[in-house]
């Protein structure tokens, strides 16, 4: 029985249906996939297909399958379709191997951070604010579009360790790191603008630029990352005038650009009139990061970060270093989207880069990064993967004959959850057979590390038993 036969089989008469036949259609892809009888990243019937054989308009096929995407069901994919997914709980995109009600799952596909003493800092961070009246005042008032001077001030001084100069009048704080990009987005590019971008990109940048109405153009990659002459060659071929990149502990594959590498970008940006909006927000969690792109060409470079990858997500304080002539328009474009990111957020974080907070608890992720990967690294020696020292998540390539669906499927059975390479693949690219492995996923590291041996037996068991295992 084809798809489509499966889907009839679960939908009620329309024709007598209280519901509106968009959502009708949409609970009988869910009864559908909640039954077992869809295989996870199976691809859903074409829109004018399905609505040839349930009898309604393509239009309606669109809404019920844009309802879907709404709840994290499916992920559709400009010019190539829709693919099915898992049911999600918490994590960084629309791709995680997980299912509401699920129990004893060891979670390697969500890349966040760990507890090593946020919530004593914090208690002991809105004590110190309670008691003192000044700052009261100040993360209770409005504040200007880019901060409170103070605050700028603060992050400027710890942007120092990317070697920027520390301006605090160049910096704009935001709500995090994807507010920054929407906002950037916003003053860099029109509806049906084309940005340039690593081939494999971060689920979030793939989201906005598809709200946006943009084009995302997918540069080649190595292992340093964005390779030059493929660079050159997308400058010459499409009209684009933006880059989003990733230089530094790139998601997912955590290359890393040499200087040489850095200095080679820099240049072709600037014979090309590009300008580039540099995600640094992986590389905050480094002792000694890499200078930035923007260090080398602070004209051209919208340098960009946050702590939600080293300290703490919730806070949600992000970070604009902006070249002087765009300082008002992004100014302008704050205001009008929040007028202000949050003080009481800002007042944290900037408290903690002044007496020293922020650097032990960065440290103490540090610490915990190499202990998980000291029990990783042995469990996973010899595979094929990509990885970086002071990052908490590898990039794995499957080997032959291993699909990442079937490699997805096949883990889920047997409780672990994975990112697979297809939610970071920009437009119409074939996804790579590689999967993400977020080792900070799961609190307990004996946990991860278990999860780790189940990997490494499956890849070594081979997906002979993908479709008699279930």
């Amino acid at each position: 029985m084809d798809l489509v036969l499966r889907i009839k089989s679960w939908l009620p008469d329309l024709e007598s249906c209280a519901q509106p036949r968009y959502q009708a259609i949409c609970d009988a892809i869910c009864a559908v996939i909640d039954g077992g009888q869809v295989v996870i990243g199976e691809k859903l019937p074409p829109h004018r297909t399905l609505a040839s054989a349930l009898h309604v308009t393509p239009g309606t096929i669109s809404r019920a399958y844009a309802r879907l995407e709404e709840q994290g069901r499916v992920m559709s994919r400009i010019g190539d379709g829709t693919y099915v997914l898992a049911r999600q709980v918490a994590g960084d995109g629309p791709n995680d191997l997980t299912q509401q009600g699920d129990e004893g799952l060891i979670d390697l596909g969500q890349n966040v951070i760990v507890a090593v003493g946020q919530d004593l800092a914090l208690a002991q961070t809105l004590l110190d604010i309670s008691q003192d009246a000044e700052a009261q005042r100040r993360v209770l008032d409005y504040q200007p579009e880019c901060g409170h001077h103070r605050h700028r001030a603060a992050i400027a001084g710890w942007l120092r360790r990317f070697g920027l100069a520390g301006e605090a009048d160049r910096v704009a704080i935001t709500n995090g790191a994807q507010h920054a990009l929407a906002c950037l987005f916003r003053i860099l590019t029109m509806p049906g603008d084309t940005v340039l971008c690593e081939v494999l990109s971060y689920p979030g940048i793939v989201a906005l630029a598809q709200q946006m109405r943009l084009q995302l153009i997918g540069v080649e990659v190595d292992e340093e990352g964005l390779i030059p002459e493929s660079l050159e060659q997308m400058c010459r071929a499409v009209n684009s005038r933006v880059l989003f990149c990733v230089p530094t502990l790139h998601n997912p594959t955590t290359a890393t650009m040499s200087e040489t590498r850095r200095r080679q970008i820099v240049d072709i940006a600037r014979r090309q009139h590009l300008q580039i909006i540099e995600d640094a927000t992986p590389a905050a969690i480094l002792r000694d990061p890499p200078p930035a792109l923007a260090a080398l060409l602070p004209e051209q470079v919208f340098f960009v970060c946050s702590l939600s990858k080293s300290v703490s997500p919730g806070l949600r304080v992000g970070m604009v270093q902006a070249p002087h002539a765009w300082s008002g328009k992004l100014a302008a474009i704050i205001r009008a989207n929040c007028w202000m990111a949050t003080p009481l957020s800002v007042e944290i974080a900037c408290r903690w880069m002044e007496n020293g907070v922020l650097h032990q608890l960065l440290q103490a992720q540090r610490l915990d990064i190499a202990y998980r990967r000291s029990l990783a690294e042995p469990l996973l020696q010899g595979l094929p993967m990509l990885s970086h020292h002071g990052s908490p998540h590898l990039w794995l390539t499957l080997p032959a004959p291993w699909r990442s669906t079937e490699f997805g499927t096949m883990l889920r059975r047997r409780k672990v959850i994975i990112k697979l390479g297809d939610a970071f693949t920009v437009g119409r690219t074939a996804p790579p057979h590689a999967v993400r492995l977020c080792l900070s996923g799961s609190a307990d590291p004996l946990q991860m590390e278990q999860g780790l041996r189940i990997i490494a037996a499956t890849l070594r068991d081979g997906p002979e038993g993908y479709f008699t295992s279930a």
